[in-house]
């Protein structure tokens, strides 16, 4: 447990970081000073496309945590687990 929790914790940190890029990148896009705030659209546009980032980075971990935690299947570990489930 307490190996794969630390791991959890990346995705905030993926949405965050993925955020402030998307942000910037943006507005040099838009040849505005990078830290001008964002209208709503564009907040909310961002926002949800690096949460989509994170998620996609950080959902098969899910399922892996998921699996090891499930009373009902043996693994003999992080390997088996991915290897069963790619199967």
């Amino acid at each position: 447990g307490f190996v794969p929790g630390l791991f959890g914790t990346s995705h905030g940190a993926l949405q965050f970081m993925a955020y402030e890029d998307l942000k910037e990148r943006y507005n040099k896009h838009r040849n505005r000073v990078s830290d001008t705030k964002l209208n709503t659209v564009e907040y909310i546009m961002m926002a949800a496309v690096s949460k989509i980032f994170a998620v996609v980075a950080t959902y098969p971990y899910q399922v892996v945590r998921a699996r090891l935690q499930d009373q009902h299947n043996t693994y003999s570990g992080v390997l088996d687990v991915i290897h069963r489930t790619w199967r």
